[in-house]
């Protein structure tokens, strides 16, 4: 007995088998039995976690050493140890407790291994590190045991542990007396590690004199109060207290000492605004970092010093009295390379400050670190020499050179594996040999320091067998359907892949790749689908997950399968109205039964899910709903203005109720309909009274108003908007009345004498489509007043003047009369309103105008002025004309075109006379002298393409514009006046360029053979000859399609685009010419198209039979001329007797000039020497012909490279400039190639002090050492680049080395003393200094 198919314990634990015997006989007797097979388990089955994707797990910092984070649990659905699971911690991202690359990691969490319970065992601290990333193993005690991985993410929540900080805690500040209130003093800092309102900091004034002093909570701003009087107090202390949201306070609180000054006071003042000092690393406690020094004009002052900002952590200590600045403790570069400090001068009560910058100079005080002391890799046996298995990098926190690592191999098994010297790589040299199972690899990274340094650690290669088997689905796809309300994490369908390798090669686990929009679903290693997150079918009804199944190969194989999963519809959904609020306009006294308007609502849901219903929640005596439709109507007229009395509105509001038909209970939505009754024109205006009387003076101004009359329309909107208008008694147009108040104003000029009254009919209309009126009457009285004014006895004169008149020459005169007499007719004149700008003046008495300013015809050639006469009358009465000067002109301008050239495009083949442009010029000049006419004067290319009309300056085509002939012309335009005598006529040039676009206007012309000779037994699909057609056109116009349009078109293809004619189909021998149209079309707008006939002929199947059945060969490049590349024979298939016997062979196509092949042997030769780098293949087709038939056959000749090329530097000296942190790159190039045309670079030996390192591939300079300008200023190097073929080339590398301000000046003597007489005059020479600097230039600039 054997099984048919393959058992698994864990779907069936035992097998019952009901046997049955039977006898031969005639009457066969049988017996039956039952035999139970128990399945005996085998370790087959993962622990698999109940959260696969990984844990989220939140503790506040301060949770006491035992907390427990969670339980852990897993599933194993073998037997006995096969399902026993241990857990265990891998290395998780390490929380370090102190800075430096060599301190380890502490323990901060315990993992019960049975149990599963994972809880803390050290004191957190989210300031420290607020997020641990842990990767748990799960593996069962089975033999192979079986194993999973989960990653717990643990986040720290903030407490407020931390109180606020003030660094620095002592503060000095001055301030001018008398300054203004809020005038900004210093301002305070402290900081607060928590997060949140935990680390938010308040500011207060705990102590001092807070009348005078307030500071801002937020920015610790401390600002005054008050203006701050010198002879009442001169220095103040306050003490500031910082406090976080959680009430936690600062327990050191920060001092400011502020002092008042007054004009008289001296602060201490340093003898440099900023101090600059360089220090070693690792210096002893006390070493001498550098002195400041402070000094103050007032007498008998001590001075002291103070760092104040700058020295968190207590590096240094200044000496109060002297300013000397030690070393307070070790110093470590790889911590803090920089510093800077604040330096404070007390000098009594006020104080000075500098800031002093400390670089921290690097020693080779760090090996170089590796991330791990023991790694791991796994390769397979079948890896090649070459291949890199590993990556392996070392950090070193040093700087420059003692920071540069390298690397090699301590230990290497058999020779196997090589190292790459700069970036770690390790590869294969050897093969691996699978029954060693691994090799120990020892690393050693050493820098390049003084002295060296070092470091290594251990790789464990495990050799693995090869994967050759990929998994296997056992369908090609799968579907499945699923309800859209199936609750997360609910198992559906399970896909299945077998996978015929053994061990891990043979281990498969699933994943999703593809389709999963929106992370839908999810799927477990053993290929069990899951929903992952909420279903919905209306936002997708259909998924395609493609799934693949992965083995666990060290170079893993995989297949993919396509799941669809289709889903099923449920009543989730409700309908919705489109709108929740409705508003529908409804014309009165419309007919019952009549639409109103229609509500909608939609349901996202399928079938009776998604029908829906309309009804009113309320019975509704004036509308009806259709259910179906959600049509509303009338039932019955409405009155708007009827409405409006009874209701106080006309307006009707509804809600209305819409039900979808899903089961087992309906969902409904509920929206507002505002139903508005619209107004028709029924009621006429009415005024309020039917007689309005008014009264007005003769002498009212214009726009005066006289009375406003009002009426009122029922009607609503247009139908009861009023317009006014005066129909009868206004002939003199005296009034106006506004259409939409009614106001009645004065528009013109009243004259008792003339009317005495008006009576005015006004009607009131209003806007309807049909509108209706009334009308009233408006009786005015006109008053008597005196009315007599000045009157000129016309009201314009026109005048002319030279534009060369003399200053003070009369222009004219003007005189007006007035009927009164005495005062009331004496008459003054003046210019009231003008555009003159002062060139005019007109004389008070007389009425004469003179001219007061030079005239310019160019800047205004005509002037208008308002001349006023008024009487000595009470109130005075006036008059006003205009007189109009026209200035007449002389040519004093040249024309003048816009500026820039003009540009202008155009398309070929236009008819001539065509309209091109217009370039028109300016004169301000008048008449003919601002007159212009144009000209071409020159034209590129030459031939007259363009007229231009000399009035307008038109440009026109003068002869036919061709592309093809010119793309652009250059035209020289002239405008000139017509000034008299011609002599004095003025002109200006103008460049215009026409540009000229393409037009489809020439057809493609074949260029190609229209005959050839094909094999008939050429392999479909071959190509037999490219057509070629040109077209001269541009762009679109210019390219070309090919196409076979009659013939044989089941035979042949032409390949659209490149015009290759290809076999379609197999050539019959008995037919021995094909004949083609061939058509070539352009792409233009309307395309263009040229045919040509194309012949086949077929060669003879019995022509010359070749001795090979393809030629390949290769020759070297610069073989001389006459070399033999190649010999070909052929045998005539009539045998060697006849004149069909000799055979000759001739080159159809490929030799490019560079070959012959003689005729009777086949012996081809070259005809000129080769050079690989201008060609490096050469295809040749070849015909033998025996005078009967003939065959072709094609010779592919490859060039061979000979070093004949040196390398070239792309510049023949190369000049750098550099500081000590630059590099330089060398650039060469060999045109030969293979390893004629690698390029190695080297250095002679004039780089004997090895201050630069060359690497020898990339070309690329480095310094080995820091540069000093002040040893060397230069360096000049030769560097060999040579090719792997022995050639090579050399360079001059000049290095000019930047200065940069290293060296301090330096006193002749390290003290100076003198003696001088008390009555010496100022300005007399006391001392000289002697005082140099090493730095050059403006570095060594002593001041």
């Amino acid at each position: 007995m054997a099984s048919s198919g393959g058992l698994d314990r864990e779907t069936a634990s035992q097998v019952v088998l009901n046997i049955s015997a039977r006898d031969q006989g005639v009457q066969p007797k049988f017996s039956y039995a039952q035999l139970v097979v128990a399945i005996l388990d085998v370790n087959d089955q993962r622990p698999l976690f109940s959260q696969p994707d990984g844990y989220q797990v939140s503790l506040a910092e301060n949770s006491p050493s035992g907390t427990e984070l969670l339980v852990l649990s897993v599933t194993d659905g073998d037997l006995g140890d096969n399902g026993t699971v241990r857990f265990s911690l891998q290395e998780a991202e390490p929380s370090v407790t102190a800075v430096g690359p060599l301190v380890a990691p502490r323990r901060v969490f315990r993992l019960d291994p049975v149990s599963g319970k994972l809880s803390t065992i050290s004191q957190l601290d989210r300031e420290e590190q607020d997020h641990y990333s842990l990767q748990v193993l799960a593996t069962d005690l089975g033999s192979p045991p079986l194993s999973s991985v989960a990653r717990v993410n643990v986040s720290l929540l903030d407490v407020n542990d931390n109180s606020p900080v003030f660094y620095p805690v002592q503060y000095f500040a001055h301030i001018q007396e008398n300054e203004p209130a809020g005038s900004y003093v210093t301002i305070v800092s402290a900081s607060d590690p928590d997060l949140g309102p935990n680390g938010t900091i308040k500011y207060s004034i705990s102590a001092g004199d807070n009348s005078r002093f307030q500071i801002h909570g937020q920015t610790g701003v401390i600002t005054t109060k008050i203006a701050l009087d010198r002879e009442e107090k001169t220095a103040y202390q306050l003490q500031i207290v910082a406090t976080d949201g959680g009430n936690l306070q600062s327990q050191n609180q920060a001092i400011v000492t502020i002092t008042v000054l007054d004009t008289q006071d001296n602060p201490p003042v340093f003898n440099q605004v900023v101090y600059s000092f360089v220090v070693f690393e690792n210096v002893a406690l006390g070493y001498h970092v550098g002195t400041v020094f402070a000094s103050t004009m007032d007498l008998n002052t001590n001075i002291t010093y103070l760092i104040t900002t700058g020295d968190q952590r207590g590096m240094f200590a200044i000496n109060k009295v002297m300013g000397q600045i030690t070393t307070a403790s070790i110093i470590d570069r790889e911590e803090q390379a920089f510093y800077q400090l604040k330096v404070v001068a007390s000098g009594g009560a006020i104080t000075g400050d500098t800031m002093v910058n400390i670089t921290v100079k690097d020693l080779n005080d760090n090996s170089p670190h590796f991330l791990h002391a023991v790694e791991s890799v796994n390769v397979v046996e079948n890896w090649k020499a070459g291949h890199t298995i590993f990556q392996a990098k070392a950090v070193d926190p040093d700087e420059g050179v003692n920071g540069m690592v390298i690397y090699s191999l301590k230990q290497n098994p058999k020779g196997l594996f090589t190292i790459n010297e700069q970036n770690g790589a390790i590869s294969l040299i050897g093969p691996l040999d699978i029954n060693a199972g691994s090799y120990q690899v020892e690393i050693l990274a050493s820098d390049m320091g003084v002295p060296q340094r070092s470091s290594s650690f251990i790789l464990t290669v495990s050799v693995h067998d090869v994967n050759d088997n990929p998994p296997v689905f056992d369908q090609l796809s799968y579907e499945v359907t699923i309800s859209e309300s199936e609750p997360v994490n609910s198992r559906f369908f399970k896909v299945q892949a077998s996978d015929r390798d053994s061990g891990a090669n043979g281990e498969v686990a699933y994943s999703i790749i593809e389709g999963n929009s929106g992370d839908a679903f999810g799927i477990f290693p053993d290929g069990q689908l899951y929903i992952k997150s909420e279903l919905d079918r209306e936002l997708q009804e259909r998924y395609i997950l493609l799934v693949v199944a992965s083995d666990r190969a060290v170079e893993p194989l995989s297949a993919t399968v396509n799941v669809t999963i289709i889903l099923e519809d449920v009543n989730d959904n409700r309908p919705l109205f489109n709108s929740t609020n409705y508003v529908f306009y409804f014309e009165e006294e419309q007919n019952g039964g009549s639409s109103v308007g229609k509500i909608s609502a939609v349901d996202k849901d399928f079938g009776q899910n998604g029908e829906v219903r309309y009804s009113f929640e309320n019975m509704q005596p004036d509308f009806e709903l259709n259910t179906i439709s959600g049509e509303i109507t009338s039932t019955h007229q409405f009155d708007r203005e009827t409405l409006m009395r009874q209701r106080g509105a006309a307006v009707f509001s509804l809600t209305v109720i819409v039900t979808d038909q899903g089961l087992p209970k309906p969902l409904k939505d509920q929206a507002t309909v505002q139903i508005y009754m619209k107004d028709i024109n029924d009621n006429a205006p009415k005024f309020l009274k039917d007689l309005y009387q008014a009264t007005i003076s003769e002498l009212a101004a214009n726009l005066t108003q006289v009375l406003r009359v009002s009426a009122s329309d029922v009607d609503e909107g247009s139908n009861g908007l009023i317009h006014y208008s005066v129909i009868k008694g206004n002939e003199e147009n005296q009034f106006t009345i506004d259409s939409g108040t009614g106001q009645v104003t004065l528009i013109g000029k009243l004259d008792h004498e003339a009317t005495a009254s008006y009576s005015l009919i006004i009607q009131a209309v209003d806007s309807g489509t049909v509108s209706l009126s009334s009308t009233c009457t408006l009786s005015i009285d006109v008053l008597d007043e005196n009315d007599n004014s000045p009157s000129f006895p016309k009201s314009t004169l026109l005048v002319d003047v030279l534009e060369n008149m003399r200053i003070g020459e009369l222009v004219s005169s003007v005189t007006a009369t007035d009927s009164d007499s005495g005062d009331n007719a004496d008459l003054h004149y003046s210019i009231t309103g003008t555009n003159n700008h002062g060139t005019f003046s007109i004389s008070p008495n007389t009425g004469s105008i003179f001219l007061a300013k030079k005239l310019d015809f160019e800047t205004q050639s005509l002037y208008k002025l308002n001349i006023t006469a008024k009487d000595q009358g009470r109130p005075p009465r006036s008059a006003t004309m205009s007189v109009v000067i026209h200035v007449r002109d002389f040519n004093d301008n040249p024309p003048n075109f816009p500026p820039g050239d003009v540009f202008k495009s155009i398309v070929e083949n236009i008819p001539v006379g065509s309209s091109v442009i217009s370039v028109t010029a300016h004169d301000p000049d008048a008449d003919i002298n601002g007159q212009l006419t144009y000209a071409i004067i020159q034209q590129m290319p030459r031939g007259n393409h363009f007229s231009i009309d000399e009035v307008r300056g038109t440009i026109f085509t003068n002869a036919e514009i061709d592309r093809e002939f010119a793309n652009l012309f250059e035209l020289t335009v002239k405008a000139t006046d017509q000034a008299v005598p011609v002599e004095s006529r003025r002109f200006a040039l103008k460049n215009v360029t026409i540009l000229v676009t393409d037009q489809n206007d020439n057809v493609p012309t074949f260029i190609s053979q229209n005959a050839l000779a094909a094999n008939p037994s050429v392999v479909i699909g071959s190509v037999l000859t490219t057509i070629i057609a040109a077209d001269p056109d541009e762009g679109a116009n210019g390219e070309v399609e090919y196409e076979i349009i009659n013939g044989d078109t089941e035979t042949f293809i032409v390949d659209r685009y490149s015009g290759d004619l290809r076999v379609a189909a197999a050539l019959v021998p008995s037919q021995l010419i094909y004949n083609l149209i061939v058509s070539a079309t352009d792409l233009g707008p309307e395309r263009r198209k040229s045919t040509t006939e194309m012949t086949v002929i077929l060669q003879g199947l019995d022509g010359p039979v070749f001795t090979q059945s393809k030629y390949i060969t290769i020759l070297k490049e610069g073989e001389p001329i006459g070399t033999n590349v190649i010999s070909i024979e052929a045998a005539s298939p009539r045998g060697s007797e006849g004149a069909n016997a000799l055979v000759t062979y001739t080159i159809i196509s490929g030799a490019d000039n560079s070959f012959h092949i003689d005729p009777e042997s086949g012996d081809l030769i070259a005809t000129k020497r080769l050079d690989r780098e201008r060609r490096s293949k050469y295809s040749l087709l070849v015909r033998a012909d025996d005078g009967l038939q003939s065959s072709d056959m094609r010779i592919n000749i490859t060039i061979s490279d000979v070093n004949d090329h040196i390398p070239k530097f792309s510049k023949p000296v190369t000049n750098f400039h550099s500081d000590i942190e630059q590099f330089s790159w060398l650039h060469s190039i060999d045109d030969d190639s293979g390893v004629n045309g690698e390029i190695t670079y080297t250095v002679s030996e004039d780089d004997v002090d090895g201050m630069f390192f060359l690497n020898p591939v990339t070309g690329v300079f480095n310094l080995t050492r820091i540069l000093d300008y002040e040893v060397q200023q230069y360096y000049i190097l030769t560097v060999h680049g040579g090719d792997g073929g022995g050639q090579f080339t050399t360079i001059r590398v000049y290095f000019n080395i930047l200065d940069v301000n290293d060296n301090p000046p330096l006193f002749s003597m390290p003290s100076y003393s003198t003696s001088l007489m008390e009555n010496l005059p100022p300005g007399s020479t006391i001392l000289n200094f002697n005082v140099t600097d090493a730095d050059d230039g403006m570095c060594s600039f002593i001041f």
